[in-house]
This record gives C-alpha cells, sequence and structure tokens, in this order.
C-alpha cells in the first residue's frame, strides 16, 4: 500500500499516470492465509510450505492433506436392507425339549424364540430352536442343558508329596488316603456315597481323585468338602496335600530358627 502511494504521488508530479507493470513490480504480493492452498500436500514441497514464515502446523505435527479427514475414518457400512428379518433355525438333540415353555416362551426375551419338537422321518427326533438374532438360538443355557445330561461334569484332585496317596480297601467305595509317610491313614468313604449320581475314582498311581456328576452345583459341592479332608494345615510349606487341577497351593517360606 505504501509502494502504491508513493507510485501515485510521482504520477501527480510528473503530470503522468504511472504505468501498471511498474505497479506490479513495486508492490510485492503478499502469502495469502495460513491454510488455504490450492496444491495437494503431494505437489507441495518442503520449501514451499515453510516460506510461509509461521511457527505453527508445519514445524510442530508436520503437514496434513486437506483433501481428505483422515482422523474421522468412516469405515464402508452395510447398505440398509428394509426387509423383515430372516430367521433361522438351529438343531439340537431332543433331550432339549426338557426346558419347555417355561424357558422357550419366556417372558422379557429381546428377540423372541420359536420351539419346534420334530419326532419321526428320515433326521430321527430332534428340537429346532429359531430367531431372527443367532445369539437368542445359539444360546449357552440350551448347550448347558444338554451337557449336563449327557457328559455331565468332572473335576480332579491331584495329589503332591511324599508318601501322599488315595486308593480303595479292598474296592469302591471304601476310600483310604494317606497324606505322607507314616501319616495315619483316613478312611473318606462317607464322601463317595454322600451322592450317589457322583462318581469318585482314582488312578493306579493313587495322586489324582476324579469325581464326575450331572451338575457342577453337585460335583462342586462334594468335591469341596474332600478337599478340606485332603489339606493339612502345614501344606504351604511342606507341600503336601491335594489341590484342585491347574490351582496350586501358594506355598510358603520355612522361617529359621
Amino acid at each position: 500500500m505504501l509502494a502504491l502511494q508513493r507510485l501515485g504521488a510521482l504520477g501527480a508530479r510528473t503530470g503522468r499516470a504511472a504505468p501498471l507493470g511498474a505497479i506490479a513490480a513495486k508492490a510485492p504480493l503478499r502469502p495469502a492465509a495460513r491454510d488455504a492452498t490450492s496444491k495437494s500436500m503431494v505437489e507441495k514441497s518442503g520449501k514451499e510450505g515453510k516460506s510461509v514464515g509461521y511457527f505453527g502446523v508445519e514445524w510442530l505435527m508436520g503437514r496434513k492433506p486437506h483433501e481428505i479427514n483422515a482422523q474421522l475414518v468412516e469405515l464402508p457400512k452395510e447398505p440398509y436392507n428394509p426387509k423383515p428379518y430372516k430367521m433361522g433355525f438351529m438343531k439340537y438333540s431332543e433331550i432339549a425339549s426338557g426346558l419347555g415353555a417355561k424357558y422357550y416362551f419366556r417372558e422379557g426375551q429381546r428377540s423372541q424364540l420359536s420351539y419346534y419338537h420334530v419326532r419321526g422321518g428320515a433326521a430321527g427326533e430332534y428340537v429346532a430352536v429359531g430367531s431372527v438374532d443367532p445369539r437368542a438360538r445359539e444360546a449357552r443355557t440350551i448347550d448347558n442343558y444338554i451337557k449336563e445330561r449327557t457328559r455331565g461334569y468332572a473335576v480332579q484332585i491331584v495329589l503332591e508329596g511324599r508318601g501322599v496317596k488315595a486308593y480303595f480297601e479292598p474296592k469302591s467305595p471304601f476310600l483310604m488316603v494317606r497324606l505322607g509317610v507314616g501319616a495315619k491313614t483316613q478312611e473318606l468313604t462317607e464322601y463317595c456315597i454322600r451322592d450317589p449320581d457322583v462318581a469318585v475314582s482314582v488312578n493306579k498311581k493313587g495322586d489324582i481323585v476324579v469325581l464326575h456328576g450331572p451338575t457342577k452345583e453337585r460335583v462342586g459341592t462334594l468335591a469341596y468338602r474332600l478337599l478340606k479332608k485332603l489339606q493339612p494345615k502345614l501344606q504351604a510349606y511342606t507341600g503336601k496335600g491335594g489341590h484342585f487341577a491347574f490351582h496350586p497351593v501358594k506355598r510358603k517360606a520355612v522361617r529359621k530358627k
């Protein structure tokens, strides 16, 4: 602006208008706004980016393209389908029918279940559970109900230590346990006959006791009570006794006199 005023004053003194080329040559163009650019980040060189003289994004965090928003990436979404939801079915054993209408048609379901008990035919007897939600028709409750009545549940008690052994004498269910060399033998027959549906077995070496039964509650209750008889007070120091498989007892250091 100051250059234009000087050229205007010079023209007034001489009585002639200043030429347009002289005005363009004398008046340097100021840079545009800080973020305004007509080139992409790839086309713009590093010197051109730093020649603006602003201590900002170029120096602190580097240049970023203005053509896209790379920080708010929107992943492609499935096209909206206005058609009704697709009904799917899951095939189960006929044992699943024991849950009855109390489970399949209970109130408060987010996705209602459809239940069909098919009898006869080439496929035999089975139960078909249908729903628009795959998680509803593949519920863990149905799977656990079938496992309880087919395979059941089991737990292992591992015996560790010198002289620790479990055995049947003369035969099952007369369970005998010894918790060390010279220790008094315990008779634990009552735990083998307390629940008739929970079977207690011992391996040939005598260091693993297995309890197998129909439900988690019944197996777990009996196993915990039997474990208490196989854990002496000094087990944390001596290491002699029993514990559930994959759950060893935390050992403690023996205090020196």
